[in-house]
Order: C-alpha cells, then sequence, then structure tokens
C-alpha cells in the first residue's frame, strides 16, 4: 500500500518508522520524502503480512497515515498524447501503447510531479 505519512514536530526524533519495521515485519519503501525540523511529510510503500497492525502502531506513536490509491491522473480529454512526460519519468511509470497512447501506472508512479510540470497541455494532475 502507498500512503502519504504525515510527521508533527513532535516526533521528528523518534525512530517509530525503524520500530514498526523491527515490530511488524514490514518493507517500508520511501518513495518521497521532506522533513524537517518543523514537521513534514513521506510518500511510502508498505508491505508485509502484519502492514495494518503497523500502520495501527505508526497512528498511535503520532504518524498520520493517508493511503493512497493514484499518485497521479492523466485527463484523457486534454491529454493529446504527445509523449513529453515519458523520458521524464524515472521509474518508468508512463508508457505509449501500441495505439499510441500515453498510460501512467499508479503502482509504479512514485508521484515525483516531472510527468505533471512537463506536460504542455497540462492534462496530468499530482495529488499530494
Amino acid at each position: 500500500m502507498k500512503a502519504w505519512l504525515r510527521f508533527l514536530p513532535s516526533i521528528i526524533g523518534k525512530a517509530i518508522i525503524s520500530e514498526a519495521i523491527k515490530k511488524y515485519d514490514i518493507e517500508f519503501n520511501i518513495l518521497r520524502a521532506h522533513i524537517t525540523p518543523r514537521g513534514g511529510k513521506m510518500l511510502a510503500e508498505i508491505s508485509g503480512p502484519e502492514e495494518r497492525e503497523s500502520i495501527k502502531f505508526m497512528e498511535e506513536q503520532g504518524i498520520e497515515v493517508n493511503p493512497i490509491i493514484k499518485v497521479v491522473k492523466k485527463d484523457k480529454d486534454k491529454c493529446i498524447d504527445c509523449g513529453a512526460c515519458i523520458s521524464l519519468c524515472p521509474v518508468k511509470a508512463i508508457t505509449m501503447e501500441k495505439d499510441w497512447t500515453v498510460e501512467i501506472d499508479d503502482q509504479i508512479c512514485i508521484g515525483c510531479g516531472f510527468c505533471a510540470k512537463s506536460c504542455p497541455t497540462k492534462s496530468i494532475i499530482l495529488f499530494e
């Protein structure tokens, strides 16, 4: 599961994530992060047999967990399938299909925003 994790300043110095990894044997992949002493947020992929328990633990420790289904969305009415976004995607989540349409794989996307910034028709929307 991909989720945005929001950290308050009061918990920045605590090892909550590493404790959750040890305690619940989860895989924790940081996809994007911006954390300062004043707090911050992180896009992470969390998986494992005790995924739900680990999320509950993190929430109890003060981390706000907001699961996401989509990171970006393509407005098919606006998109002209030019492909300007494809080469900029660092994880290859955007591909050109055989029928010359641009497709975005939500399972691979990390929400970096390069595609949205490069789109000449502004047809890619980044969810924060």
